[in-house]
């Protein structure tokens, strides 16, 4: 006699656009879920983010599965106006969240999991799930040079996350560490709000690779919509080694015209001084780490292999370890888009329909 299969119940961690996506589409498919948010709010994580700051891609190619366009149909969101919009996502789909929820491990068993969270009691709760869904994101983890040594330095320094308008407008000798889209939206800032008399660095470890934000009028997120589909698995870990472009050739231009000079990767950080590679000192008065980010998946413990960085190995968003498990928002998940907004969206769809699917 067959043992009968458990009933289907997943666990999403997470009620960023990733977790309300999986709740979504895991509904659409009569999968019942249960959510869990470590914040007291829906998207905390992207709460961190200058309101201000503008998405790069269109909101045509932000929007999660079956969410409905904001008032007004603005052509980027702002994170304010992303907020808003999810907020109203929960609500048009009458999404069931519980907050305050920190998830303290994730344990596999004969059965499927086991996921132990403190609630906002400070009591320790435990969910059985067939299928848990991680979709913890990144925004809560910002990464920092291992070499920088905070109680060493006297400068003022902070993540890109944490960085204002307000910030780089006070900024007369401003450093950027870092060259991705997050140095290019810094930097961008700063040449809007920057007085006549200030200055950047850029520090790079590698080549500034940059590519135009629009071509012949188009943005460029249309046109790299087909080659973004790529799977990533088929070229295993070292997807991940590959870096992110900037967006926009406004940093170069920057570049050209001696108001941003690009320098070489940084050697030390002591005192007000950072020296770079090649010998030079400066004595910026705000550096701005734009540094990255790391994926939370540290209560996931023994159920994840990890790669030669230590990242969590995938294919196709699911464990290569544990079976059942799922990382949603990772990046090169599944194809080159997993990390953005445009590839959450497919990913969610993708994995709801793995699951539902398991067992008929």
């Amino acid at each position: 006699m067959s043992r009968a299969r458990p009933a289907k119940h997943v666990v999403i961690i997470g009620a960023g656009p990733a977790g309300l996506a999986a709740a979504v589409c895991l509904s659409e498919r009569n999968v019942p879920y249960t959510l869990l948010e470590q914040g007291s709010l829906v998207s905390s994580a992207l709460r961190q983010v200058d309101p201000d700051m503008v998405l790069l891609s269109p909101t045509s190619l932000s929007l999660m599965p079956d969410m409905e366009s904001p008032p007004g149909d603005p052509d980027y969101l702002s994170f304010r106006e992303l907020v808003a919009a999810l907020e109203r996502y929960q609500q048009q789909h009458r999404i069931q969240v519980i907050n305050d929820a920190r998830v303290i491990n994730v344990a596999h068993t004969a059965e499927g999991f086991k996921v132990l969270y403190r609630g906002e009691d400070e009591d320790e709760h435990v969910l059985e799930a067939s299928h848990v869904i991680n979709a913890t994101g990144i925004i809560s983890h910002p990464q920092l040079p291992p070499d920088f040594k905070p109680d060493e330095c006297s400068f003022r320094w902070m993540h890109s996350i944490k960085a204002r308008a307000q910030d780089l407008a006070e900024a007369r000798r401003l450093l950027v560490v870092g060259g991705g889209a997050s140095a290019a939206e810094v930097l961008e800032r700063w040449l809007e709000v920057r007085s006549k008399d200030a200055h950047a660095w850029l520090s790079l470890r590698s080549a500034l690779v940059a590519v135009p934000h629009w071509i012949l009028g188009i943005d460029v997120h249309y046109f790299v919509w087909l080659p973004e589909q790529f799977p990533t698995s088929l070229l295993g870990w070292r997807a991940g080694r590959l870096h992110e472009p900037m967006t926009g050739l406004a940093v170069q231009r920057a570049i050209k015209d001696g108001l941003i000079t690009k320098s070489p990767a940084v050697k030390s950080y002591h005192g007000d001084t950072v020296t770079l590679k090649d010998g030079e000192r400066l004595q910026p008065d705000l550096v701005v780490f734009s540094t990255g980010f790391r994926y939370a998946s540290e209560h996931l413990d023994q159920l994840v292999d990890h790669d030669p960085d230590k990242k969590p190995v995938v294919k196709n968003c699911e464990s290569t370890r544990t079976p059942g498990l799922y990382l949603l928002g990772f990046r090169f998940g599944r194809t080159f888009a997993s990390p953005y907004l445009r590839g959450i969206a497919r990913d969610a769809e993708y994995v709801a329909e793995r699951i539902a699917g398991e067992g008929t």
